[in-house]
This record gives C-alpha cells, sequence and structure tokens, in this order.
C-alpha cells in the first residue's frame, strides 16, 4: 500500500491531486495536509511513503516543507505541484533533494502520477543498489579479501577491516605514515596504462618485519569528478610455498572474479533496464499525444470539406442529403478514435486488448477516412480482396494502415498520379504479412531504418509535408501489437512497406 502526503491549501487542487493518483495506483492511501500541526504529526507519525505538496501556502512555503522532510527522511520522494513557482526556485528545490516539479496547468497533470511513480521506483532500486553493496562487503569481509580505496597522493580514504588485518595495522592513520603498499607508485602507473587497471603478486613487509604475499587488483576509477584508486587485496602466502597449491588457488580466485563480475553486471542490466523502461514510457506518452493530432486530421478535414461545400454553395436536396451523410460519418470517425485513443491511454501500462480482427473492414475505413486526399491527388488505390483476419486492436490498425496509405499517396514525385496496392499473403512461418505498395519516390538503402524513428524527415516541408511521426508511428503500433514492419525499397521505383502479424490459429 503506498501512503501519500498531499500538502495544498486549495480544495479543489487537491482534490485534482487526489483524482490524478488514484487512477494511476490501485493501493494508495492519501493523508490531506492543511496546517503545519498535521504536517507535524503525520511526520512523527511516519506512515507515509512520498509527498506531494504547493509551493505557495498559508503557512509556509514548498521549500520549507521539502527540506523539512528531507532533513528527517533523506529517501523520502517530495514531488512539488504547484503554479505559482518560477525557475529560480524550481532550481532551488531540485538543489534540496526535490525529485520532480510539476506545474498546474491542464496539458501537465498527467505527469504527476507518472512523476510519482518514477521517484518511487527510483528510490527502490537505490535501496536494492545499497542493499547490493552491503552484501558484496559482507561477502569480501567473509572471504577475507580486503578492499581499499585511496587519492592521488597516496592518502587512504577507506578500507576494510581485512584490509588493515592483512597488512598487520590499526588504523588507516597508521598507514598513511607508512605507506606499505607504495600507493603512489600504483596510481602513476595506472594513468599512463590505456586500460587503468592491474592485477599483481608482490611480497609485503609488515610493520612486525614478518613478509606477506598478496594479490593485488587496482582501477582507476572518476568518483565526482576525483579520480581514486580502488583495490582488493588477498593473502597468497600459503600458494606461493607450494606451486600446486598456488595453482589451484589461483583457478579458484579466477572463477570467484568471472562470478562476482556476473553478479556485479546482472544487476547493471537490471538497473538499466529499468531505466530504459522509465525512458521509454516517456516516448510512449509523447508518441501518443502526436498520433491523437495526427490521426484526427483525416475525419476533421472530411468535415470541413464537405461543411465548406455546403454553406458556400447551394445544391440540390439529394446532394445535400449526401454530404450531410458524409459529414456524419466522419463525425462518427472522429468520435470512435477520441473514445478508442482515451480507452488505449488507460490501459497503456497494461496488456493490451487484442482480438481477431478483419483487415477488409480496416482497410474500407482507412480509405474512406482519406477519400478527400485520395481525390485530390487523383490517386488510384487497389485493393485485393478478400484480405485476411490477423490478431490485433481495431484503433491501433487503423493508425499503422492509414499513415501507410497517406504516405504512399503523398511521397510521390511532381505530376505523377499515385498508384497504390494493397494485398497479403501468407509466409513460410504462417504469419500474415499485408503489403502497401506504392509508385512513389523511394528510400534508399541507408535511411530505410532511420525513417521509422520519431521526427526522421527525409525532404523539406516545401516539398513533402508533414511532421515526421507518421512512420514512428506505425512501428510503435506494430510493437504494442506484437507484429513487425519493415519496407522493401529503392530510389525512383516505389517501396513496398509490409506489416507481419499473428494469424488465427
Amino acid at each position: 500500500m503506498l501512503h501519500v502526503l498531499v500538502i495544498d491549501d486549495n480544495k479543489a487542487d487537491r482534490a485534482l491531486v487526489i483524482r490524478e493518483l488514484k487512477r494511476e495506483f490501485a493501493q494508495i492511501e492519501i493523508q490531506e495536509i492543511l496546517d503545519e500541526k498535521e504536517l507535524a504529526a503525520a511526520l512523527t507519525a511516519k506512515q507515509f511513503n512520498a509527498v506531494v505538496t504547493d509551493y505557495d501556502l498559508r503557512w509556509t512555503n514548498g521549500l520549507n516543507i521539502l527540506r523539512t522532510v528531507k532533513q528527517l527522511y533523506p529517501y523520502c520522494p517530495v514531488i512539488m505541484f504547484t503554479g505559482t513557482g518560477s525557475e529560480e526556485i524550481a532550481v532551488e528545490a531540485m538543489k534540496s533533494g526535490l525529485d520532480d516539479y510539476v506545474l498546474k496547468s491542464q496539458s501537465k497533470y498527467i505527469k504527476l502520477p507518472i512523476s510519482l511513480r518514477i521517484a518511487i521506483e527510483r528510490l527502490e532500486n537505490r535501496r536494492s543498489s545499497e542493499l547490493l553493496e552491503i552484501r558484496l562487503r559482507r561477502l569480501l569481509n567473509q572471504l577475507q579479501i580486503g578492499t581499499f580505496r585511496a587519492n592521488s597522493n597516496g592518502n587512504y580514504i577507506e578500507s576494510n577491516t581485512v584490509f588493515l588485518k592483512l597488512l598487520g595495522i590499526d588504523n588507516l592513520a597508521q598507514l598513511q605514515t607508512r605507506d606499505v603498499l607504495n600507493i603512489r607508485e600504483y596510481y602513476s602507473m595506472l594513468e599512463k596504462l590505456p586500460e587503468p587497471q592491474q592485477e599483481l603478486e608482490i611480497e609485503l613487509q609488515r610493520p612486525d618485519g614478518t613478509l606477506v604475499w598478496v594479490a593485488l587488483s587496482i582501477t582507476l576509477n572518476e568518483i565526482d569528478g576525483q579520480k581514486v584508486l580502488d583495490g582488493l587485496i588477498e593473502d597468497i602466502t600459503a600458494r606461493k610455498q607450494v606451486e600446486i597449491e598456488r595453482q589451484q588457488l589461483n583457478s579458484i580466485l579466477e572463477q570467484r572474479v568471472i562470478e562476482r563480475t556476473a553478479e556485479l553486471e546482472a544487476t547493471n542490466r537490471t538497473l538499466d533496464e529499468t531505466n530504459q523502461k522509465l525512458v521509454m514510457a516517456n516516448q510512449d506518452l509523447e508518441t501518443f499525444t502526436y498520433s491523437v493530432s495526427h490521426d484526427l486530421r483525416s475525419p476533421l478535414r472530411a468535415i470541413q470539406g464537405f461543411g465548406t461545400i455546403l454553406q458556400n454553395q447551394q445544391l440540390e436536396p439529394e446532394r445535400q442529403k449526401k454530404y450531410l451523410q458524409r459529414i456524419i460519418i466522419s463525425s462518427q470517425s472522429a468520435f470512435r478514435l477520441i473514445d478508442d485513443l482515451l480507452e488505449y491511454s488507460r490501459i497503456s501500462r497494461s496488456e493490451l486488448p487484442l482480438r481477431l480482427i478483419d483487415l477488409s473492414s480496416v482497410v474500407a475505413e482507412v480509405l474512406m477516412q482519406l477519400e478527400s486526399t485520395i481525390q485530390q491527388r487523383q490517386a488510384t488505390v487497389q485493393v485485393e480482396e478478400p484480405l485476411p483476419q490477423v490478431i490485433g486492436n481495431y484503433t491501433i490498425l487503423i493508425q499503422i494502415i492509414s499513415n501507410l496509405v497517406n504516405n504512399a499517396i503523398k511521397f510521390v514525385a511532381p505530376q505523377v498520379k499515385p498508384v497504390v496496392r494493397i494485398y497479403a499473403e501468407r509466409t513460410f512461418n504462417n504469419k500474415i504479412r499485408l503489403w502497401i505498395e506504392d509508385n512513389g519516390i523511394g528510400i534508399a538503402q541507408n535511411y530505410q531504418e532511420r525513417i521509422f524513428t520519431v521526427f526522421t524527415r527525409l525532404h523539406s516541408n516545401d516539398e513533402y509535408p508533414g511532421t515526421g511521426i507518421g512512420l514512428a508511428i506505425v512501428r510503435k503500433g506494430a510493437e504494442r501489437l506484437g507484429a513487425l514492419v519493415g519496407v522493401e525499397s529503392q530510389p525512383g521505383q516505389g517501396s513496398r512497406f509490409w506489416i507481419e502479424f499473428s494469424a488465427e490459429c
């Protein structure tokens, strides 16, 4: 259960925050804070996981609340949701540990729960990393491996107890006066290497005069802009005394290094995957916003066109009725698209509902939406019926095919009438591949992958107007359906775009 403090003087704004958070989090408990007394009680009870606060409050401001919370609970996520702040306040808040700064505007409402989720996930990742570090230190101590860190001046910054015990000293201060390892020399050596890492076997003399052979592993790293030398050290005296034992122990050490490296790499991959998911979530939101405006244009263009004709021309009743029917159909398409996109928005973070879809009905609706564009460009669109059924989502399929057909009509040479061919075939692996073939200007091989990324344009807006997101929508839609998308093309010889779907079993 997620427990959140919502701090805001404005009742309506509090209601807005609560509404948006409950939409995002199924398990959430919200405590509303109205004054300093209630805040003090909540901070004492410590029954919350995160804080959402306004900046301008009657009894204090968001910066004071942020600093108070972070002083008591440094890792607690705090998000400022305000309409009265400024860039300077935002910068100061971020310096004080604010997790995110969200403006109170209609276009930013959806960002509030997303920001809270990101902050919570970031906290969980941090806790996991700290727990991993603790476990790693315990493991190294159990393995009797000393660890240390030193700077370029040869001063030791930190170490574990195993390191001190192995060198026969009581504390780091004692080691500063007599550097048994000669850290400055190793530091200079690593700076000259292309790969600043070295593993050595050396013999050391302890302060009491005894000798010990150690395996020393050192690496030059950068922490907060300062280069430091990190090292591992292990007693290998027994291994040096008997050659066979030395070989066996070398094998064990090598395996341990491999296992430790694999553990760290697995942890890093998990963190990278988590960060990538957060980035993709933001990219999905951006693509969704553009797709709404992109796909509403066709039905609205039809409504505007037929409405203008009815307004400016005197037509016979039968023709007026026909145009009005077209307006109604286009309006219904627009409303249906809006409803479907709103539903898509609500389920964007869960599994997309897929079902058996008739491609013929999808293509027919796309052509109806693009009817005015087809007539204006004097285009010919050939559909080779019957088209099969595929596993997909009706709204997403409309977006994909509409973008591909619209591009096929648009990207042709001047004075050339577009000819588009739509057909389907079954592949060798029992998939359905829908082809959209055109007689356009074609695409060079080195651009055929780039065109599916957001805002990629190969021509100026004067030559071929557009936003550069159509094919990005196509690829994202295909990914949501578990489908594949690609193109076969040569400059001046047209293009063949394809989408490969799963068919009915």
